[in-house]
């Protein structure tokens, strides 16, 4: 997908966040780095945090000129401390069989707990149905990292186990 495009398409996304309550703005690439769109969520949960979600098309030759690679990245939380890590893997492991979209995971150097998805995008569609497309894959992603904030929040920061989790019902159960 070329250029313009991808500008076109984070364009508009950056206009329907601003729209709907997100804090958005739109990244210039500077040394080799994509186009990037990164937005604030509103306040997730109880702990009332917000969320950063970046999303940018990734710099991959794929068969059809119009298609590209839009990789999603929600920043849920950063300084965890390490001594909770595999609490938090084993929270991003269960979470990972009830998130409709994306999978959760933990950085370990930044202590950074995320959800991350990758979605092919055909821009040879019209822009209203891609940008609806681009929507709907944001919607689910925050979808879900508000069902689960709260939990990975008592996991990371408070070092809960899940099988506390799970009894406060911060995690569905199995």
């Amino acid at each position: 997908m070329d250029a313009n495009k991808q500008k076109q398409i984070l364009g508009c996304m950056n206009d329907v966040l601003c729209q709907n309550g997100f804090r958005s703005q739109m990244l210039e690439p500077k040394d080799g780095a994509p186009l990037m769109l990164r937005a604030e969520s509103q306040r997730l949960g109880k702990i009332a945090k917000e969320a950063t979600i970046e999303c940018c098309f990734i710099p991959i030759a794929l068969p059809d000129e119009n298609n590209g690679l839009l990789q999603f990245f929600v920043t849920l939380f950063s300084d965890a401390p390490a001594q909770n890590k595999p609490l938090i893997k084993q929270t991003c492991e269960y979470c990972n069989d009830f998130s409709a979209l994306g999978s959760f995971g933990y950085f370990e150097p930044a202590g950074q707990i995320y959800l991350k998805h990758n979605t092919l995008v055909d821009a040879s569609l019209e822009l209203e149905k891609v940008v609806t497309f681009v929507a709907d894959n944001i919607s689910l992603l925050i979808a879900s990292a508000t069902r689960f904030i709260d939990a990975f929040a008592a996991a990371g920061f408070s070092g809960m186990p899940l099988e506390s989790l799970i009894e406060q019902e911060l995690l569905p159960r199995m």
